[in-house]
């Protein structure tokens, strides 16, 4: 008994190394199969974020575009109401004032200047100065950086 023992045992041992042999393939070529399932779908799903991240940052990018062109309308409409205040004030008539004695020497020196006919050169100068002033206003505004810098 002890040789067909050992015989039926040799053999059984051959055909378990086989089966754990095929077994373990099997496992493998699983497990490449769940890998190469797990991959595509990482891909996709990066693709799918990828995507949606693109549309976020465009979405970001009208906004501020949106507020960028809605402060330039608004310096823009600032300068035209700031244009039409300053015609609009471009009528000076000089007055006395009981304050002190220079309201009454620069009333008499509108008088006396007022032959030469210096009103168009003073509405001119008047605009000049205030063009001048939105101008660097808004260039120093402009150079002003978010963030202190």
């Amino acid at each position: 008994m002890g040789v067909i023992t050992d015989a039926f045992g040799k053999l059984f041992t051959i055909l378990w190394d086989v089966a754990m042999w095929i077994y373990n393939g099997f496992l493998a070529i699983f497990q490449h199969i769940i890998d190469i399932i797990i991959d595509f779908f990482t891909i996709i799903i990066d693709l799918i974020r990828g995507l949606l991240y693109l549309i976020y940052m465009i979405g970001v990018l009208a906004i501020t575009l949106f507020r960028v062109l809605l402060e330039a309308a608004q310096i823009l409409w600032s300068l035209i109401i700031g244009f039409g205040n300053t015609l609009a004030s471009l009528n000076y008539a000089p007055r006395g004032s009981g304050g002190h004695g220079y309201s009454d020497m620069i009333g008499r020196l509108f008088e006396a200047l007022e032959p030469m006919q210096l009103t168009p050169i003073a509405y001119i100068l008047s605009f000049s100065i205030w063009f001048i002033t939105a101008i660097s206003a808004m260039k120093l505004i402009s150079s002003i950086r978010v963030g202190g810098s």
